[in-house]
């Protein structure tokens, strides 16, 4: 690999201060000759490439056998041999967007046909049948409401369809923007562990910092459940309750590891914990896929 190639001049080029190094100690640029050659460049790039590549894997290791471990190096300054915890869950993102994007292409009709299970309001009205019937014919509909005519439960029926088909549409769209959603959703998930530990009177960034790292993980661990379909025929449940699962015990680990309460402590808090994240991120997609719904034409 090329040595970089520092110039011979002592003022930098980005600020004008004199440097007495190979880097400015006014604003840290490095006093490189910026007429470089092809090999000089690569080897640059090279350089940066495999330091990247180290920090990472160097961060991934521990992330996956010591939960919380990560988040105390970065509380206690111990930050220059890990990969900074936000371009960690931006480079785990990337991967768990193509995962997700692959997981729903799998079960997009099963997901699609619990939502119209969900919400429909005649499932027992079937078409073929009010079709036989004047329209002048009332029909007791349950659920409270009084008799309708049949042209008034064929408009019912024309009304839910077009919901539900603008519902499936937002739900497309919030698969293809899940990386917006979740990201925007950090916050709400750090001020969660903040109420949960007020006691302990740490920075709101600090409890940024571990869900970053929690997310992280969680993004790794639900890209392989994503994948594992794939190979191993698996239900839509049973990739919610093993993903749950792993979340659950990796959040109560890296609690005790962080904070040292007893056990029944922190698997109380790891239970609330798990439990409003799930609901948190659960609301927020389907609020998101129905105010989308509202919208599509």
């Amino acid at each position: 690999m090329s040595h970089k190639k520092y110039r011979k001049e002592t003022n930098c080029l980005n600020c004008g201060a004199a440097v007495t190094g190979k880097f400015c100690s006014e604003c840290g640029q490095e006093n490189l000759d910026t007429h470089e050659n092809f090999f000089h460049i690569a080897g640059h790039f090279l350089s940066d490439y495999f330091h990247f590549d180290s920090k990472f894997f160097r961060s991934l290791i521990p992330l996956f056998t010591k939960p919380g471990f990560l988040t105390k190096e970065y509380w206690q300054g111990k930050r220059v041999h890990y990969i900074h915890p936000l371009r960690l869950f931006f480079f785990v993102t990337i991967l768990f967007v193509i995962a997700s994007n692959v997981f729903y292409k799998q079960f997009e009709g099963v997901v699609k046909s619990q939502l119209k299970e969900g919400s429909s309001v005649f499932p027992k009205m079937d078409s073929a049948y009010l079709a036989t019937l004047p329209d002048s014919a009332k029909l007791f509909v349950g659920k409270g409401r009084d008799s309708l005519t049949v042209k008034e439960i064929k408009k019912e029926k024309a009304n839910e369809k077009r919901r539900m088909n603008k519902l499936r549409l937002g739900t497309d769209d919030v698969f293809k923007s899940i990386k917006y959603v979740t990201f925007l959703l950090l916050p709400i998930y750090a001020l969660l562990f903040k109420l949960l530990y007020i006691r302990k009177k740490s920075f709101y960034v600090d409890h940024l910092v571990y869900m970053m790292h929690v997310q992280s993980f969680v993004y790794c661990v639900l890209s392989f459940l994503f994948f594992l379909p794939l190979i191993v025929p698996l239900s839509l449940s049973m990739v919610k309750n093993i993903s749950l699962l792993i979340i659950f015990v990796y959040i109560a680990a890296s609690l005790r590891y962080l904070y040292q309460q007893p056990w029944w402590k922190t698997i109380t808090k790891a239970i609330i914990a798990t439990f409003l994240l799930y609901f948190i991120t659960v609301f927020t997609l389907f609020t998101i896929a129905g105010l989308d719904a509202i919208f599509i034409q």
